[in-house]
């Protein structure tokens, strides 16, 4: 094991070194921690669908994934000028999580960097834990408003009204964020944009991953970009519900103590609905 950056430990996908249910263990306890872990020692696609089967309930399929649902990552050429796409060309991507117009998006999304590209292409992480609580203690009302139920609307003409901070029944908490053509705020919701996006700066970190290192992470709790590049960069990526054995609950925990009598600092209503899209 090792780390870098934001304190992702990278065990490597060796069952040598642990057997699958050992390394299972040790990745779950990191994303329970942190929201975030890592693998070495990925040598091409078979070992990519290996960490995926071990740390996957299911491989989601995705519009641009191939037959075994991995999906390639790099720049096309065609589709990074695309609404919605901009992931498959090579200029920078604004902090995002993984299908945001899904009622439950994947929980998990893993990376795995076959090339890392000549220069650039770091992965952009913020930690949702993080900007909750700073919002909590500074911008109460901005966190207020960004719990609403229909503080955004995500997706196409059968996308989804959801908060970006979700407020679950089990006082647990659910980010949900997308910053393109595919994402549209309420007026109360947009005001309070610069003040989410000041706590996502303040608590953002790069990591530049190496060829064959893969970052898991908890879709539910980490925002993730990338910075612009330059020569071939070659990613793979699987979307999916985690594996039972790695212990997530739903959510994350809040930044509080409910354990000392706080209660939540907002109460939000009724869950995210499906409709059509605000106007603009």
């Amino acid at each position: 094991m090792f780390s870098i950056a934001l304190g992702v430990d990278f065990f490597a996908l060796d069952s040598s070194t642990a057997p699958p249910h050992e390394l299972r263990d040790l990745l779950g306890a990191a994303l329970r921690e942190r929201g975030a872990t890592g693998l070495a020692g990925l040598r091409g696609r078979d070992d990519v669908l290996e960490a995926a089967r071990l740390l996957l309930a299911d491989l989601s399929s995705h519009r641009h994934s191939g037959p075994d649902r991995l999906t390639t990552i790099r720049d096309t050429g065609l589709h990074g000028r695309h609404a919605g796409l901009a992931g498959l060309g090579r200029s920078d991507l604004a902090v995002h999580t993984e299908s945001a117009q899904l009622p439950i998006p994947p929980r998990l999304v893993i990376l795995a960097c076959l090339q890392p590209g000549r220069a650039g292409g770091e992965s952009i992480l913020v930690d949702g834990h993080a900007v909750l609580g700073e919002l909590a203690a500074f911008r109460p009302a901005a966190l207020e408003t960004l719990s609403a139920p229909r503080s955004a609307y995500f997706g196409g003409a059968d996308g989804l009204f959801a908060p970006i901070l979700e407020n679950l029944p089990s006082r647990r908490w659910r980010i949900r964020l997308r910053q393109d053509e595919l994402a549209r705020f309420s007026p109360q919701a947009q005001a309070q944009m610069p003040a989410l996006r000041t706590a996502i700066a303040r608590h953002t970190v790069s990591v530049r991953l190496a060829a064959g290192q893969a970052i898991i992470l908890d879709n539910h709790r980490l925002l993730h970009g990338r910075a612009a590049f330059t020569g071939e960069r070659l990613l793979l990526r699987a979307l999916g519900p985690a594996h039972s054995g790695l212990g997530l609950e739903a959510g994350f925990t809040a930044p509080w103590s409910t354990a000392e009598g706080a209660e939540n600092p907002v109460r939000t209503g009724t869950a995210p609905t499906t409709g059509a899209a605000p106007q603009p």
